[in-house]
């Protein structure tokens, strides 16, 4: 099999025999197959341990959930709000003085 050196995760799913639309149980189950023929513990054969250390690579990589864009580490919002005037500093002293307006304050809880 011809791998490039940073296969894709269509590259992935074929990997594990799939087609890329297969839906996550499949992938589930193609990986728990593969797992017990490969895990050194259950095959009985220690240079499985590589190709098991693979598929779990393979693994995590197809049932990682994308990182939502609010933590993303793009630097560009931060950039924008720099160059809008607004500082950051500034940001983290009106949110501080906010919260500390409230400090000593007395909540009425209503039952």
């Amino acid at each position: 099999m011809d791998i490039a050196l940073a296969p894709t995760r269509i590259d992935y799913y074929r990997m594990l025999g799939l087609d890329p639309s297969a839906p996550m149980e499949a992938v589930q189950g193609a990986y728990r197959i593969l797992a017990r023929h490969l895990h050194p513990d259950i095959s009985g054969d220690p240079s499985t341990a590589a190709a098991m250390t693979r598929a779990n690579t393979i693994y995590q990589a197809l049932v990682s959930k994308p990182v939502p864009a609010e933590f993303s580490m793009d630097p560009a919002p931060v950039l924008r709000r720099s160059q809008s005037g607004q500082s950051p500093l500034a940001l983290y002293r009106q949110a501080m003085s906010a919260f500390a307006g409230n400090i000593g304050h007395r909540l009425d809880i209503l039952a």
